[in-house]
């Protein structure tokens, strides 16, 4: 007879420590910092450890150019301007995504035209993509959410075809890759974050810090007089007559990365494959023990991707209608019962319903809806994008586990099972 279900008295189906196992090595991390400190080498850029971290990016990743930024999206600001994005222009986002990733080319002046979620990946949809293309759109902006990598040939195809730059938000994807090719490798030009620290902050964590990845030029020039205020030997770098023209202060922007962040970057960096493989094979092991479960199932990959999905773990599609009308809340907390830390609400950033879109800000920035740009945003309601809409309420997070304690996973995939089986006594 099957247990009792642990929201309803029975005894919980995980019994084990469920935190994260894997620890990182504060200490090397402090003895690179102090380095520095004692070497009195606290700024500066194309010089010393900031560029001994960006060779070894290029090198880890494959790509011919790297920028270091002191944010992730100070690092796709300087995309946007590489990618020549400026007012009047247009730009496309999924609807699911975040302001961090755009709002270098909000303060452009562009215009973001929001696309739908492919339902079964969670990631921008190339064929609703396509369909939004107009005479003014210059960018296509996709993100690959958690570290799970988007379709690149079906997006590379498209920009081809229009003519257009592909920004890639690879904020969560150091480490990703795309027919055995690493993210920053395969596009037009990418930028990435170093946020937080690990195991939980981004795949290549530093506190604060962003990279640019490109194998263009061109797009690499512009982003380094963009961004890169007064960075050594940058003059000298330079190859196009009408940007050698500048002064060495360039456009003014000093959005160089911190010597500081870039040592913690660079502890990071030693463990960030063993950490995508570890978390990759616990992902596989718990897919596997519930792949044959009604109402969930793990976000699909495309089958050229592999993701490193070390910031923001695991998302699950969920089928209330598979259990009887089960609210995905309800489902949850039943899991949490047993000891399985699942979440419901897996999408926190809806961009189309921001207030910037469905309000006037007379307070903000002056009578109307000019935006930061003084240039008109678009509006947006409640219903526009139904398709990743309906996505919010059947959409769970887990948050996954580079090292889970023994036997772990197999009283997670217990407990879910569990709740999935015992559903009707939570109707």
């Amino acid at each position: 007879m099957a247990q009792e279900l642990a929201a309803k008295g029975g005894p919980p189906a995980v019994t084990i420590d469920s935190g994260e196992q894997w620890k990182r090595s504060p200490e090397e991390e402090k003895a690179a910092v102090c380095k520095l400190i004692d070497e009195g080498f606290l700024t500066g850029s194309g010089t010393g450890l900031p560029l001994e971290f960006e060779q070894e990016f290029k090198e880890f990743i494959g790509c011919r150019y790297v920028l270091t930024t002191s944010h992730g999206h100070t690092a796709l600001a300087s995309c946007y301007f590489a990618a020549g994005l400026g007012a009047g222009d247009e730009f496309i986002h999924p609807t699911i995504g975040y302001i961090g990733s755009y709002a270098g080319a909000l303060h452009m002046g562009a215009t973001p035209v929001f696309c739908e979620l492919d339902p079964k990946t969670l990631l921008a949809d190339p064929a609703d993509i396509e369909r939004r293309i107009t005479p003014k759109t210059r960018v296509i902006n996709p993100i690959h959410m958690c570290g799970r990598v988007c379709d690149m040939d079906a997006l590379l195809a498209i920009c081809d075809r229009h003519n257009l730059v592909l920004v890639e938000d690879a904020a969560h994807a150091a480490g990703s890759e795309w027919g055995g090719v690493r993210i920053g490798n395969v596009g037009h030009i990418a930028g990435f974050s170093c946020q937080g620290i690990s195991p939980r902050g981004k795949p290549l964590a530093a506190g604060e810090g962003g990279i640019v990845a490109t194998n263009d030029r061109e797009l690499y020039e512009r982003a380094l007089i963009y961004c890169h205020l007064h960075r050594t030997g940058a003059m000298d770098e330079l190859t196009n007559p009408v940007y050698k023209q500048l002064e060495f202060q360039f456009l003014g922007w000093k959005w160089r990365a911190h010597p500081l962040a870039m040592a913690i970057a660079r502890v990071s960096f030693k463990t960030l494959p063993e950490r995508i493989a570890k978390f990759t094979a616990t992902r596989e092991e718990l897919g596997e023990k519930i792949k044959d479960l009604p109402a969930i199932e793990l976000a699909h990959n495309y089958p050229k991707a592999k993701g490193a999905e070390l910031y923001g773990g695991l998302r699950f599609l969920y089928d209330p209608d598979a259990l009887g009308g089960l609210t995905a809340a309800r489902f949850c907390e039943a899991l949490n019962a047993e000891g399985v830390p699942m979440r419901a609400g897996g999408f926190s950033h809806v961009e189309h319903l921001r207030a910037i879109y469905t309000k006037d800000l007379p307070g903000l920035w002056g009578r109307g809806h000019p935006g930061p740009a003084n240039i008109p945003l678009p509006r947006y309601k409640e219903g526009d994008f139904p398709v990743s809409e309906g996505l919010r309420d059947r959409v769970l997070s887990l948050s996954g586990w580079i090292q889970p304690a023994p036997g772990l996973i197999d009283q997670v995939a217990t407990g879910i099972r569990k709740v999935v089986d015992g559903y009707k006594a939570l109707l």
